[in-house]
C-alpha cells in the first residue's frame, strides 16, 4: 500500500495502514511489540497529554530517546496534533543539547535517565517549560506514563497543509559550523518515504531491522515512515550491534535491512558470521556515507542479498538517488544510481552553470524532498537554495550517459595541491582495498609552499602492521604521485558522528594540536 494522489500527513500514512492491518504488529523495540491499532491509540493519547501540556500546533517537541516504541508513538502523537518534532541523539553533551534547545525552543522534551547524567538540569529547565521522563521516574520530571493517562482533551487532528507545515527539525551533525535546524514539511518526508517503498518493492511481507537512529533522516524517511506505508513491521534496534543486528535478522526473519556502510562491514567481522542464517534478507540500501564498490561487492556476496546504494541528506528528506534492484552489478556498485521519480538532479560548476555528462562538479537537487530552509537562519538558507527551489549540495558528483550519479565527495573536503585538485574519497578507496586497513581518512592540511598537502588518517585492521612508508609506496603505485599523502598518521579509533560519517573536522583538529 503507498500513498495515492492526495497529499497526507505523516499521522494520515499510519491511519490508512492501520485501517487495513489494524492488530498487525507494527514495532518490536526488544522489550515490547505493538500493533497498527495500539500504535495508534497510544499515539492518539499522548497528543491528548501533549495538549493538556499546553502544545499547540506550530510549537516544537523535544526528542531525546534512542530507537523505543515511546519514540514511534511521540512521533506521530506530535504530527496529529501539528506540533514540530525536534528530535536528537541522547548521547549528546551538554554543550550540544544547550545550543539544540536554545535554538528551538521546545515547549517539551521527552529524555531517557542517562540525559540527567549529561546536562546540567537547571540549565534545561531555564530553557524548556516542561521535561518528561520515559522508562525512569524523577520527581522534578513529568513520567511519560502520566502525559498518556490524561483524561479530558480529546486531540482532535490538527489542519495541516502538507505542503507548507513543518513535521520535524533535524539538527545537522555541524562537522562543518554550528548545527543548522533542517525544517522538513509532512509532504516532504511522506513522499520520500513513498519513493523508497516503490523502488524497493516493499509489502506488508516485509520485516524491517531499524539500527539507523530515529532522530536521523535516514532513521525516520527511510525505514520508520517507509514500513508503516508498506504495512510491513519494523524492529528497532536501541544501539547499533553488530552481532545482535545479525541475531534479529535470523530470528525475526528480517527482509528488508538499511544502513551506513560501517554498519554492514561491521557485521561482516563478527566471529562466526557465516553460522547466522540471513536467507530472510531481500533488499536493502546503503546510505549517509560513502561506500568503496570493493566494499559493496564484498557485502552483497557474503550477505547474499540486493544491496543497493542511495545518495540524500537531511536538507532533501532523505533519498535523492537509488540503485534499481535490477540494474547491471557494476553500476550498483560503482554508482548511487538515478533520481527517484519526480527528482531532477544537475552538476553544476562554481557559478552554479549545468556542465556536460562526465563532468565532475557541485550537485544540485530539484525535489518534493527538499526542506523549506535551515531554522532561524535565512542568510544559510539563501546559501543553498536558490529562487527555482534547487537545493545546492555541497557533494561534488558526475553523472553518467544513463543518468546515474557517482558520488565524488564533499566539496569543501576538495583538497587543493599545488592547483592539482585531489577528492579524498579516491584515495580512501584505493587505501581501503588493502587487506590490513580497517578505516582511513584523507584530510587535507595548510601548506606554505603547496597551499595544501594530503594527510592520510589510518585505522589498521586487529593485530596487523604498517609502516608509513608502505602506506606511501602502496598510494604511488596506483595513483599520480601528488596524491601521495605526505603524512600518515595511524589511529586506533577514527571519530564518527552518529549516522555513521567520519568527523574530518574534529580529525582536522585533532591533527593541529
Amino acid at each position: 500500500m503507498v500513498c495515492g494522489q492526495k497529499e497526507q500527513t505523516v499521522h494520515d500514512l499510519l491511519n490508512i495502514s492501520a485501517m487495513q492491518y489494524g492488530d498487525k504488529e507494527i514495532a518490536f523495540d526488544q522489550k515490547n511489540r505493538l500493533s497498527y491499532n495500539e500504535l495508534v491509540k497510544e499515539s492518539d493519547k499522548l497528543a491528548e497529554g501533549l495538549l493538556a501540556l499546553g502544545v499547540q500546533k506550530g510549537d516544537r517537541v523535544g526528542v531525546c530517546l534512542p530507537n523505543w516504541n515511546e519514540t514511534v508513538c511521540i512521533f506521530f502523537a506530535a504530527a496529529k496534533i501539528g506540533a514540530i518534532l525536534v528530535p536528537f541523539n541522547p548521547l549528546y553533551r551538554s554543550q550540544e543539547i544547550e545550543y539544540i534547545l536554545e535554538n528551538a525552543e521546545p515547549k517539551v522534551l521527552f529524555v531517557m535517565k542517562n540525559f540527567l547524567n549529561n546536562v546540567n538540569m537547571d540549565i534545561v529547565s531555564q530553557l524548556v517549560p516542561k521535561v518528561v521522563s520515559v522508562r525512569f521516574v524523577e520527581d522534578k520530571l513529568i513520567s511519560y506514563e502520566h502525559v498518556v493517562s490524561h483524561n479530558g482533551i480529546i486531540a482532535r487532528n490538527a489542519v495541516i497543509d502538507p505542503s507548507e507545515d513543518i513535521f520535524c527539525i533535524l539538527y545537522t551533525s555541524g562537522t562543518t559550523g554550528a548545527p543548522k535546524g533542517v525544517m522538513i514539511s509532512h509532504l516532504s518526508v511522506a513522499k520520500c518515504a513513498d519513493a523508497v517503498v516503490k523502488e524497493m518493492s516493499c509489502n506488508d511481507s516485509d520485516v524491517f531491522v531499524v539500527p539507523a537512529p530515529l532522530f536521523h533522516i535516514f532513521g525516520i524517511a527511510c525505514n520508520m515512515i517507509p514500513a508503516i506505508i508498506a504495512g510491513a513491521r519494523m524492529v528497532l534496534l536501541e544501539k547499533f550491534n553488530p552481532q545482535q543486528t545479525l541475531e534479529i535478522i535470523e530470528q525475526e526473519r528480517v527482509t528488508v535491512h538499511q544502513g551506513v556502510p560501517t554498519m554492514f562491514l561491521k557485521e561482516l567481522e563478527v566471529e562466526g558470521f557465516e553460522t547466522y542464517d540471513l536467507s530472510s534478507l531481500r533488499t536493502g540500501m546503503v546510505g549517509a556515507a560513502p561506500i568503496s564498490p570493493e566494499q559493496m561487492k564484498k557485502i552483497r556476496k557474503k550477505m547474499d542479498f540486493n544491496l543497493c546504494q542511495s545518495f540524500g541528506s537531511s536538507e532533501t528528506s532523505g533519498g535523492v538517488t537509488i540503485n534499481s534492484m535490477d540494474d547491471k552489478e557494476s553500476v550498483i556498485l560503482e554508482t548511487v544510481g538515478k533520481p527517484f521519480k519526480g527528482v531532477k538532479l544537475k552538476i553544476v560548476d562554481e557559478h552554479r552553470e549545468e556542465l556536460p555528462v562526465g563532468h565532475t562538479g557541485e550537485i544540485a537537487v530539484h525535489s518534493f524532498g527538499n526542506m523549506k530552509g535551515y531554522y532561524k537562519m535565512p542568510e544559510k538558507t539563501n546559501e543553498v537554495l536558490d529562487k527555482e527551489g534547487w537545493y545546492y549540495t555541497g557533494d561534488l558528483g558526475v553523472l553518467d550517459e544513463e543518468g546515474n550519479l557517482r558520488y565524488v565527495g564533499r566539496e569543501k573536503e576538495m583538497i587543493v595541491r599545488g592547483g592539482f585538485n585531489i577528492y579524498p574519497q579516491e584515495i580512501e578507496s584505493l587505501l581501503l582495498k588493502h587487506e590490513k586497513i580497517a578505516a582511513a581518512s584523507i584530510i587535507g592540511m595548510p601548506d606554505e609552499v603547496l597551499g595544501e598537502v594530503v594527510y592520510a588518517v589510518v585505522q589498521l585492521r586487529s593485530g596487523e602492521k604498517m609502516t608509513e612508508q608502505e602506506v606511501k609506496d602502496y598510494v604511488a603505485d596506483h595513483m599520480a604521485l601528488y596524491k601521495t599523502p605526505a603524512t600518515i598518521i595511524f589511529t586506533d579509533n577514527i571519530p564518527m558522528t552518529a549516522s555513521g560519517k567520519i568527523q574530518k573536522g574534529k580529525l582536522r583538529e585533532q591533527i593541529s594540536q
